[in-house]
């Protein structure tokens, strides 16, 4: 099954905004196995096959080797998407995630509209972690299958925020993760190494102290 979206993010892209891709997945048996992303705007083309790693403009990603993978919270780069959540709960439940993270510290924050983009650039080490998921603002499946494979073919991590549903949980009831990640999810968090992950999620969840 090939999960295909022509214009992420359709806003950046009427807007004029550089970050924007076209996104083509292949699944097989719910899982992702292949991605490809184009973002036109900056000439860019990422690709990523199941056990033959990931690429970027021909070039391997390892953006997740070296000192990414003893990346910390407090020293890294955090990406998080707000999507379109009015209620005011789901305001509070995304606000409330920055305000935990800016308490703990981090070296920035971004956002950039794209959540395949952000994938890719988690990947290739411009970003070290995004999340999404903390409301109703979670993405969907062509948002993530390309993009994961991307990911996780440079060594990335990705796995759930927080458990939406039993189908967010593995056989062993902890949370999916890697090629396991349940694609109908709307939560996600991604980084440079699986230490990095835990701490992000534990920290925007307010499960642990600043």
């Amino acid at each position: 099954m090939f999960l295909l979206d022509p214009t992420l993010s359709e806003t950046n892209f009427a807007s004029g905004l550089p970050l924007s891709c076209v996104s083509i997945g292949l699944c097989r048996e719910g899982q992702p196995e292949m991605g490809v992303v184009y973002a036109p705007m900056t000439n860019e083309l990422y690709i990523g096959v199941k056990n033959y790693g990931s690429f970027r403009n021909g070039i391997r990603l390892v953006g997740c080797t070296g000192e990414k993978a003893n990346k910390t919270l407090s020293d890294s780069v955090v990406c998080f998407e707000f999507g379109y959540s009015s209620t005011q709960e789901g305001i509070d439940s995304m606000v409330d995630a920055v305000k935990r993270l800016l308490q703990h510290g981090v070296r920035t924050t971004r956002t950039l509209g794209s959540g395949v983009l952000d994938l890719c650039y988690v990947a290739c080490g411009r970003m070290d972690v995004v999340y999404t998921g903390m409301a109703e603002e979670g993405w969907k499946p062509w948002d993530y299958c390309a993009g994961l494979v991307v990911a996780v073919e440079a060594g990335c991590e990705i796995s759930h925020i927080k458990k939406r549903n039993e189908d967010d949980l593995a056989g062993d009831k902890t949370l999916r993760k890697g090629y396991d990640f349940n694609l109908y999810s709307k939560s996600m968090v991604c980084g440079v190494n699986s230490d990095l992950v835990e701490q992000c999620r534990q920290v925007v969840l307010g499960l642990t102290g600043n």
